[in-house]
């Protein structure tokens, strides 16, 4: 048993980590430019892709991906981790081939916690340059960029990595339907066979990894939280 776990768990580690990566790489900056943007018909566009992916199910996203850009475009594989015969493969050609066959699994991974993150953003940079140090620095002559970069991400930074932290948990559970559905072998995978097989101790110890997995990523979160604000470790 644990040597199933042990071999599935970078697999699922890995796309874990990148899907949490091309969130907040993408978050931020999306959501600053709708705090810029603020009412303005690119602002109204971002909620409303934001609203609009945020509500679509994992599975149904992962299915039209497959259709579009793998059965359709053949842009991308359909499912698994590597091409048939990758052994033969140089090592920039198996890079490229692993890449190739996670761009579809990180994206339905991303996306829910992407739309999410990024409306967070927005609502949060605009709150903490309303403060009266904000106000104080626009009047003083910064620009709006110039008051979001200085004022704005760091009385920011905050919540967005207490938030970061906390999507950790849901990641691994969205991870259960993407690994099955693009022939993925890791603990997602790995749960669904074992409940198939009705394999008692599998169930049981991956459960308790994810309840694990749970409250390391609130611990994470709470540790960021006073390591970035000087406030709470003084208090």
């Amino acid at each position: 048993m644990a040597d199933k776990i042990r071999e599935r768990l970078g697999v699922t580690l890995a796309l874990n980590g990148l899907a949490l990566l091309a969130m907040a790489l993408l978050a931020v900056p999306l959501g600053a430019l709708a705090a810029l943007r603020a009412g303005t018909w690119l602002d109204r566009l971002s909620a409303g892709l934001a609203f609009g992916m945020y509500a679509v199910p994992v599975f149904w996203a992962a299915l039209i991906l497959q259709i579009l850009f793998a059965v359709r475009l053949g842009w991308l594989p359909l499912a698994g981790l590597d091409a048939e015969g990758w052994e033969s493969f140089g090592p920039l050609a198996r890079l490229h081939d692993r890449a190739r066959h996670l761009v579809l699994p990180v994206v339905c991974l991303s996306y829910g916690g992407l739309a999410y993150l990024t409306r967070f953003v927005r609502s949060t940079l605009l709150e903490h340059t309303a403060t009266e140090s904000s106000l104080a620095a626009r009047a003083r002559g910064l620009s709006s960029l110039g008051v979001l970069l200085r004022h704005g991400f760091r009385q920011a930074a905050v919540p967005m990595l207490t938030l970061a932290g906390l999507l950790l948990p849901a990641l691994v559970g969205g991870s259960v339907i993407v690994e099955n559905i693009f022939a993925i072998p890791g603990l997602g995978r790995l749960f669904v066979d074992a409940a198939f097989q009705r394999d008692v101790p599998v169930l049981m110890a991956l459960t308790l990894l994810s309840g694990a997995a749970t409250l390391l990523g609130i611990l994470a979160a709470d540790v960021t939280y006073v390591l970035a604000d000087p406030r709470i470790r003084r208090g």
